[in-house]
């Protein structure tokens, strides 16, 4: 009978490790890679992006078609985290693997098409760009968005760089397309390309709007000429007209249509499935009501920071999924480790191609003694507010009115239901590990720009909660 019951055992747990076996072995097929160090390397950033307002996130209307192609050879990380809800902070943390905390470009605006109390991060900061230059690459960069200039540090690293201010997806690539002979006869290069496309004013993109919603709404209704601030006083008569709330959408999806064709036309015209890594993600998502705002950079919610990342390697003929939450601050040291060089050493983002065994995955996974991974995102703007992630919970903490949220965000994805007071080991678990996290974080210096206002104009920024 002993003899029986340690064979059955033996059984079950051979067979339990075979599963594991299988499942890492699959895992396995992308945590070792490595490429040539001559590989091409293609990061496109598209502006103010959805993760769940794309077609192979599961969107039900075909926003993203193209996209859709590189993501079936390539492999979509399904929790992947912008570390801010706004532009500049979450730029500055893909180029450097630190947090806005430790950069400190947290604040600035724009007003008129000028930016205004943008902080410049410090040189200390060894860029994504400048290790790629320093290691052979050709470096080609083009941003439409006002906070990415030359004057705020973005142009760090790049050999050719163009500013084109909100200009749509069809000139982006025309100033690309400019680099052509340089981009082709380079040894290597880096192409950084930052869409402006789906920001707000969200324009009706042709022929995509008309499968979304009627000419004939979109016209009387005009959402696609109100800036942010014109449709934030909108909100009102948003919550009380379902129908003009849906118009908004489909403007928005309208415009990831929009430019996800000119990526598949970029990605003709240089033949970027050939001997390239390609990684498409955002720098933050946008809000259309679930917690009563609209647009971005106002609190810290899904809709807000929850974002697309897709990456295709070279030869690459099947997709798979990445259901680990990562953040934006993890793509520098992931390319980095793929080309096999050597990170800066102020790096905080970590790197999910890990050369762990199959005996590493169950000794960590079946006795779960692995320790937990902690995702954050912060905002400082009308408010001072962070958040603290895992797999399962996320609490959120507003230093200037002190309110805290608490959710489950993996049985309540949409944050519908606050566990702050019901949940209170969890809560303070968080909290202690974010004031901490907060409290140690090592501080870089910045400059920042500033431009005279005339009174009267600093006066409305100030009652608009822009200026403190």
């Amino acid at each position: 009978m002993k003899k029986y019951l340690i064979f059955t055992c033996a059984s079950i747990v051979l067979a339990l490790f075979s599963l594991y076996a299988i499942y890492f072995c699959n895992l396995n097929t992308f945590t070792d890679v490595k490429l040539d160090s001559d590989v091409n390397i293609v990061l496109i950033t598209i502006d103010t992006l959805r993760a769940d307002h794309l077609s192979c996130y599961g969107y039900p209307r075909k926003t993203s078609p193209n996209i859709d192609k590189i993501a079936e050879k390539g492999i979509i990380f399904k929790n992947s985290i912008a570390p801010s809800s706004w532009t500049a902070p979450s730029m500055v943390s893909l180029f450097t693997s630190v947090y806005p905390i430790n950069h400190g470009v947290i604040h600035g605006f724009v007003r008129d098409d000028t930016v205004l109390r943008q902080n410049i991060f410090s040189d200390e900061l060894t860029t994504l760009t400048e290790i790629l230059n320093t290691h052979g690459y050709t470096t080609f960069g083009v941003a439409s968005n006002h906070h990415l200039s030359e004057k705020f540090g973005f142009a760090r690293g790049f050999d050719y760089f163009k500013y084109l201010p909100s200009l749509p997806a069809q000139f982006v690539n025309k100033a690309i397309y400019s680099w052509e002979s340089e981009i082709k006869r380079s040894d290597k290069f880096f192409l950084w390309i930052h869409y402006y496309d789906p920001h707000n004013p969200y324009a009706p993109r042709t022929p995509w709007i008309e499968h979304y919603t009627s000419k004939e709404l979109t016209k009387k209704l005009k959402l696609y000429q109100k800036p942010m601030r014109s449709l934030e006083q909108l909100i009102p008569q948003l919550k009380k007209y379902p129908q003009a709330l849906s118009n908004l959408i489909a403007l928005y999806d309208s415009e990831i249509n929009y430019v996800d064709y000119f990526i598949g036309l970029l990605m003709q015209k240089f033949e970027l499935d050939k001997n390239t890594l390609i990684v498409i993600t955002s720098d933050h998502g946008e809000e259309f009501l679930e917690h009563g705002y609209l647009c971005h950079a106002h609190k810290l919610y899904q809709e807000s920071i929850k974002i697309p990342l897709i990456i295709q390697f070279p030869n690459r003929t099947k997709k798979e999924t990445f259901e680990k939450h990562i953040n934006l601050i993890d793509i520098m040291p992931n390319i980095l480790h793929i080309l096999d060089i050597n990170p800066p050493e102020h790096i905080l983002g970590k790197s999910f191609w890990e050369k762990k065994g199959l005996l590493w995955w169950a000794k960590h996974k079946l006795l779960k003694s692995q320790k937990i991974n902690y995702n954050f995102s912060e905002l400082d703007r009308n408010s001072i507010l962070k958040t603290i992630m895992t797999s399962e919970w996320k609490y959120i903490y507003n230093y200037k009115d002190k309110t805290e949220q608490l959710y489950n965000i993996k049985a309540d994805p949409l944050e519908s239901n606050n566990l702050i007071d019901k949940k209170t080991e969890q809560r303070n678990q968080l909290k202690e590990q974010l004031f901490k996290w907060a409290s140690t974080a090592k501080k870089y210096p910045t400059q920042k720009k500033l431009f005279q206002l005339p009174p009267k104009e600093k006066k409305k920024l100030e009652n608009l909660g822009y200026i403190q």
